[in-house]
């Protein structure tokens, strides 16, 4: 794969660049990227594709001139939901903020695909690489993460303003679908909180009391899962998010 003369990086994060290209969006990641994982998530949005979820179609998964891999999906001309609350006021925020729910909850009641990873497999894997944790509050974390046996909601597992587009055609487009699953629908909601108190905490919790009363779900349920995906999002290495994921686990007995 080759990007051309006029790509522009429009994000950066620890191991990726994100490319506009033209008609496409191109992902190249670092050297390190294991081929797995790449074609992991192209495999996630492929089967996500299969659904009615509104998603850019995957166009290449190859390697750069350097060995690098990359990822390339369409273009969606548009502006995302981040940038209208960036610069909506009251008002305009409570709207976005009901779009933003009711486009969660439409994802979650849609039927996941049967091969999509199972969120309690996933999370206990990624809690288990963080060493910082303390190995007893570990495997307490892991211990409930078996509890979401059974569900089968479709869980984005990385659910935020940034990652819905609202099209020029007046659709709504979700992308990056690496962290996909299978799993509990409040346990994803839950990362959603732990992604908004991070990056935009005014909205942390008029999300969650929002999203109680839209699903009729407790809140204090909700909360229980805080510490389990926040010791998750700790494996990522995003520094920007660590001090206030581990306040998250604190007292995580508590819960017990």
């Amino acid at each position: 794969m080759k990007l051309s003369e006029n790509a522009v990086a429009i994000k950066r994060r620890h191991n990726k660049v994100v490319y506009h290209d033209g008609d496409r969006i191109v992902k190249v990641f670092n050297s390190t990227k294991p081929a797995a994982d790449v074609f992991n998530e192209a495999l996630n949005l492929s089967r996500i594709q299969d659904t009615e979820i509104l998603v850019p179609k995957i166009l290449e998964v190859s390697q750069m001139g350097d060995g690098a891999w990359a990822l390339s999906t369409e273009y969606i001309p548009g502006i995302t939901l981040g940038e209208l609350f960036d610069k909506a006021d009251e008002a305009e925020t409570a709207r976005l903020l009901d779009i933003f729910i009711d486009l969660q909850v439409k994802i979650m009641n849609t039927e996941a695909p049967t091969l999509l990873n199972k969120q309690r497999n996933k999370l206990a894997g990624m809690i288990g690489r963080v060493k910082e944790i303390d190995p007893s509050t570990r495997y307490d974390l892991q211990m409930r993460t078996d509890r979401m046996r059974g569900k089968h909601n479709i869980c984005h597992g990385d659910f935020s303003p940034s990652n819905v587009i609202v099209g020029e055609d007046g659709n709504l487009y979700v992308c990056d679908w690496t962290h996909v699953t299978r799993g509990l629908d409040a346990a994803d909601a839950a990362t959603t909180y732990c992604i908004l108190k991070s990056s935009r905490p005014a909205l942390a919790d008029a999300y969650l009391d929002a999203y109680s009363k839209k699903t009729d779900t407790p809140k204090q349920v909700i909360d229980y899962w805080v510490p389990v995906v926040a010791a998750a999002e700790l494996a990522r290495g995003r520094e920007r998010e660590h001090d206030i994921l581990l306040t998250f686990i604190e007292g995580v007995a508590d819960y017990e």
